[in-house]
């Protein structure tokens, strides 16, 4: 009797695990900025695992919040795929400077994770 209750344990424990990283992934949304520097336009995109803009594809692959010394910043890891280059990366919300994806069309921004 406490083999089985054992294993009814385990199968609700690994249950609850799964459903939680379920849950954290789906509402893991990030937002990016997108200046189209041909036409001068903006766009805000949201998505929370794939995303196909125009002939960009984005994957959302992980979202954390990094303490510095004196503040606190936003990353996203996030792979661009466009034609067969690929770009996997870190997005900074408030330390632009960091952010290593150039495109001679696109400047991308994040705005929020």
């Amino acid at each position: 009797m406490r083999y089985h209750w054992k294993k009814l344990l385990i199968i609700l424990f690994l249950n609850s695990i799964f459903l939680h990283q379920t849950l954290a992934n789906e509402f893991n949304n990030t937002k990016l900025l997108i200046l189209d520097k041909s036409s001068s336009s903006k766009y805000l995109l949201e998505f929370s695992n794939l995303y196909q803009f125009r002939n960009l594809s984005f994957e959302l692959i992980s979202c954390k919040n990094i303490s510095f010394d004196k503040y606190t910043d936003i990353a996203a890891l996030i792979k661009i795929s466009q034609d067969d280059n690929e770009f996997i990366g870190w997005f900074f919300k408030y330390t632009d400077e960091l952010n290593l994806y150039s495109n001679k069309i696109y400047e991308i921004s994040l705005t929020d994770c």
